[in-house]
C-alpha cells in the first residue's frame, strides 16, 4: 500500500511539474458587433485591416526622405498629393510638398530610426491607410542632438502617397 501511495504521490508530483510549465494565454477576438460610439467619427469608422504592401510604401518613403532622396520620395506621391504638416499647415501638390521637405530635412540627419508600431487599415469608405508610430535620433546641422518621436498617416491609391498626416514631439 504505501508503495501506491509512493507511485501515486510521484505521478502527481511529476504532473504537477509538467503542468507548471504550460502557460495559458487569454486572447480577446473582435466583434462585429455594432458599437455605439460616444463621439461619431466625422470621417470614417470601422476600419478593417489593409494591404500589407502599404506598409512597405511608407516604410521605404521614410528610408528615401532619410537618404535625401526628394526625387524618389516625388515619385511615390501623386501630383495631387496634400499633406498636413504638424505646423498645422496644408501642403497641397507634390511639387510644394517636395519644396517644404527640401527645405526642413536638408540640415537634418535621422539615427536610430526605429518603428514603435505600423499597421494598414481601409475604411469603410475604401480608403487606404498606414498608420505608424516611429521615432529617431535628430541630429542638426550645429551638432545637437535630439530624440524625437513621430505619429504619421499615409494614404494610398494605386500605389502612390495621395495624402499624409504627421506629428512629432521632442521626447525630454
Amino acid at each position: 500500500m504505501k508503495k501506491v501511495f509512493l507511485g501515486l504521490l510521484v505521478v502527481a508530483s511529476f504532473a504537477a511539474c509538467t503542468n507548471a510549465d504550460k502557460k495559458t494565454t487569454e486572447t480577446a477576438e473582435a466583434t462585429s458587433e455594432k458599437v455605439e460610439h460616444l463621439y461619431k467619427p466625422t470621417y470614417t469608422d470601422n476600419f478593417k485591416m489593409g494591404d500589407q504592401k502599404n506598409v512597405l510604401l511608407a516604410e521605404q518613403f521614410h528610408k528615401v526622405l532619410f537618404e535625401k532622396d526628394f526625387k524618389a520620395a516625388g515619385d511615390m506621391m501623386s501630383d495631387t498629393a496634400l499633406m498636413n504638416a504638424e505646423d498645422g499647415s496644408v501642403v497641397k501638390g507634390k511639387d510644394s510638398i517636395i519644396a517644404y521637405m527640401e527645405k526642413n530635412f536638408n540640415g537634418v540627419t535621422f539615427t536610430n530610426y526605429q518603428i514603435v508600431a505600423i499597421f494598414p487599415v481601409v475604411g469603410e469608405n475604401g480608403h487606404q491607410w498606414v498608420d505608424m508610430w516611429d521615432e529617431a535620433d535628430l541630429v542638426f546641422a550645429d551638432g545637437k542632438t535630439q530624440k524625437v518621436q513621430w505619429m504619421d498617416a499615409f494614404r494610398f491609391e494605386n500605389g502612390k502617397i495621395v495624402h499624409f498626416v504627421g506629428f512629432g514631439k521632442a521626447v525630454k
